[in-house]
């Protein structure tokens, strides 16, 4: 025999297995759920049980008028017993009305779809569907963004302009990494596969933006020129910070090029014949690809002592096979040890190009305890890192 909080937990899984489908398709439809009743065996052995468990659910029934008890009648040796069935219930309105919080979902799940209706051109269910959760879980405010997006998207296909050149009121860069997909959705534009995870931390890249008819800004790059022969020929600048098609034509032809993870620790690295640094790129890479005067250079690598510099060494390790890494290595980690932190961070796992000594680094930064540790590249001591990089430039 099934009491009402058993069913009313099948009533929960149903709508979470089913609630897309009654929104998009506003099929009426009427529910039942047997609740597995006594039979005229059970009557007889133990009637109080049976009694208790009637008294249960007809109490229950009092609280939830829209429900109905569908009863039948048991021929036992105690004569005739009417005994509850199964639940009825007639509508999904009555159904969700059993639960406060499907009650609240469905109320919340219907009102925004009759809003998304009304979007210009009509929605291509199929497409909206794996996004109607996210969309219904976003806040009143991001709802609304979402829905004059649609509608200025729809109006504006191929606009050019840049993310914050949208004239919608909230509209920003991380905004539109977070709901990028859920846009492209309600204008039932197929997502390629090759986009980003619109993680709200990365920056669309122009292949993001183009089903958007968005233009993405220009992609500027960090360098240092170590060289003063490379400074003179760029009127004595040291530091430059420029488009990628600018740093690419930078009239240089360097022999080591040196890719550092941070910008304090790029500003260490001294002065040194034929040597550029590149620095700050973080997910970056692949403008590595773009730069023609690196290719033919030697390359070296310089990154935090943690998860993700191993992993940032291992991409950049995919587009410059040759490349060799400093400072990351056991010994550096060891001799410093005491400057590490605990790492909280979740990080991918490298690709499977790291050297012996690498992995062995990257196996060091977990303790006994089965925690990590962190050593960022700026807390190892000055004449310690200006040593180490001598000796690799």
């Amino acid at each position: 025999m099934r009491h009402p909080a058993e069913v009313l937990e099948q009533v929960r899984v149903r709508y979470r297995k089913n609630w897309r489908d009654w929104l998009l398709h506003a099929d009426e439809t009427a529910f039942s759920f047997p609740l597995a009743a006594a039979n005229a065996q059970d009557i007889a052995r133990d009637s109080e049980t049976v009694g208790q468990w009637l008294r249960a659910w007809r109490n229950w029934s009092e609280a939830h008028p829209a429900a109905q008890l569908r009863t039948a009648t048991r021929r036992t040796v105690i004569g005739p017993q009417e005994i509850i069935t199964h639940l009825d219930v007639s509508t999904i309105t009555d159904l969700v009305a059993l639960d406060e919080n499907l009650n609240d979902h469905w109320r919340r799940a219907t009102a925004r779809w009759a809003r998304l209706a009304t979007l210009p051109g009509g929605l291509v269910t199929e497409r909206i569907r794996p996004h109607l959760q996210q969309i219904i879980d976003l806040d009143d405010a991001d709802f609304e963004i979402l829905i004059k997006s649609a509608v200025w998207f729809t109006e504006n296909p191929r606009s050019g302009l840049t993310i914050r050149q949208v004239p919608i009121l909230g509209m920003h860069t991380k905004w539109l990494a977070r709901h990028r997909r859920l846009i492209l959705a309600c204008l039932n534009i197929t997502e390629n596969p090759h986009v980003s995870s619109d993680q709200p931390d990365e920056e669309l890249e122009q292949h993001d933006l183009d089903p958007l008819g968005l233009k993405a800004l220009p992609v500027h790059i960090d360098v240092i020129l170590a060289d003063p022969a490379d400074r003179a020929r760029v009127g004595g600048l040291r530091h430059l910070r420029a488009p990628l098609p600018e740093i690419d034509a930078l009239p240089i032809r360097p022999e080591t090029v040196m890719i550092v993870e941070n910008k304090e620790s790029a500003y260490l690295v001294p002065d040194q014949p034929r040597t550029v640094v590149i620095h700050s790129l973080g997910n970056h890479l692949n403008v590595l690809d773009d730069i023609a005067w690196l290719h033919v250079a030697r390359h070296l690598y310089w990154g935090d002592l943690d998860r993700a510099g191993f992993l940032l060494l291992s991409r950049a390790r995919a587009r410059l096979p040759r490349l060799a890494s400093v400072l990351m290595d056991p010994n550096t980690l060891e001799e410093h040890k005491a400057l590490a932190v605990e790492d909280k961070t979740q990080a991918d796992p490298p690709l499977s190009n790291l050297t012996d000594t690498e992995t062995s680094a990257l196996a060091a930064l977990s303790t006994e305890q089965g925690n990590c540790v962190r050593l960022e590249q700026e807390r190892l001591p000055s004449p310690f890192v200006l040593d180490r990089l001598g000796r690799a430039m």
